[in-house]
């Protein structure tokens, strides 16, 4: 079987490159364990403009959400079904710091934009505050929303099962031979191979150079009937996720010591942190009903890390596609195109996440 590309995971990242990949006409087969816990099928999704306790614009964020909203119709179009959603972001400030931080920032955006401005787009905040703790006040974010990933997952490996473009399998680098005129793995030749591993993306003889930095996370589900009639995402030193009928996700722990074996596992600790959380945003009760751990792929802040293997011996022929973390849905779909068009048309990568520049 010959394939232009071929492709290792079918995580958010591996996923979002094959439909730049098919989009400009390329055969593609994408490898992928099918585990029914990964990072990607865990991770809330949440695309956040301002974030942390520093009250930040995140990189780039105008210009990656215009590509990300539009990538994600793109998608929905093909497959006839909802992924993303615009919904705001309710962020109340939760500490005497970030009060004063935000009134700072407010200031510099009167100076900057005029009178009744507010940084990176936010606008005045208005929540019942017989349900939340906003004694500190807050603002919103209209540019935010979030993606199902466990269906868009599903979704893009139903199209790619059309297309004969997916197949279950373990694909250990060890077995890729390497050429000048491509890659074979099994019975499979490619011109390309591109490793989207997620976390666990330098455990391969390729990559094992690559240093990451990745932080498990756990969520709870829950049921919050007094909080039911709010439609936005709050975040408080966590965020709560409406998923309707008084149903919400919430997160997330950030755990940055942990073994391999564990990496799924969770905790009553990690319930706890995330339960205090919540405490500290709600004045309402509520139940857990689930909990669930990943990890998520950090190399650098959550920036991409594309490009090719500088090796001469590989030819430029095997690739990487990692590090997009916690805001992965906002700038994986911008760097998978570019990405694409590195493979398909030899056009430049960015030195900011260009592998060979970043070593």
């Amino acid at each position: 079987m010959k394939v232009d590309t071929l492709i290792v995971g079918q995580g958010l990242a591996g996923s979002l490159l094959a439909w730049e990949l098919l989009d400009r006409g390329q055969r593609v087969l994408v490898v992928d364990r099918d585990e029914a816990v990964s990072s990607s099928k865990v991770a809330a999704g949440i695309v956040t403009p301002i974030t942390g306790k520093r009250l930040a614009p995140t990189w780039r964020g105008d210009e990656l959400w215009r590509y990300a909203t539009s990538a994600y119709r793109r998608i929905e179009n093909q497959c006839g079904r909802w992924l993303f959603r615009p919904v705001p972001i309710a962020r109340l400030l939760a500490t005497d710091d970030e009060a004063r931080r935000w009134e700072k920032k407010k200031a510099e955006a009167i100076d900057k934009l005029g009178e009744g401005r507010l940084p990176a787009g936010a606008v005045p905040l208005e929540i019942d505050d017989t349900v939340f703790r906003a004694e500190r006040g807050g603002f919103e974010m209209p540019a935010a929303g979030w993606l199902d990933v466990p269906a868009f997952l599903e979704a893009s490996r139903q199209h790619l099962l059309e297309r004969l473009g997916y197949a279950i399998g373990k694909l250990d680098a060890e077995e890729v031979e390497v050429s000048a005129e491509g890659v074979r793995w099994n019975n499979i030749e490619a011109s390309h191979v591109i490793f989207c591993q997620g976390w666990e993306g330098n455990r391969n003889r390729f990559f094992d150079w690559v240093p990451f930095r990745s932080a498990k996370g756990q969520i709870l589900d829950l049921e919050c009937t007094g909080a039911m009639t709010e439609t936005r995402i709050v975040n408080r030193a966590g965020w709560l996720l409406p998923l309707g009928g008084g149903k919400f996700r919430a997160g997330a722990t950030y755990e940055w010591d942990f073994a391999d074996e564990e990496a799924k596992t969770i905790t009553p600790e990690g319930r706890a942190a995330v339960e205090e959380k919540l405490g500290g945003m709600l004045k309402v009760p509520f139940e857990v009903t689930g909990q669930q751990a990943a990890v998520r792929p950090v190399i650098r802040e959550s920036r991409a890390l594309i490009g090719l293997h500088p090796a001469g011996e590989l030819h430029g022929r095997v690739g990487f596609f990692n590090g997009l973390g916690s805001k992965g849905v906002l700038n994986g779909p911008f760097f998978a195109a570019q990405l694409a068009d590195h493979l398909v048309k030899g056009a430049p990568l960015e030195p900011e996440v260009d592998l060979r520049k970043n070593l």
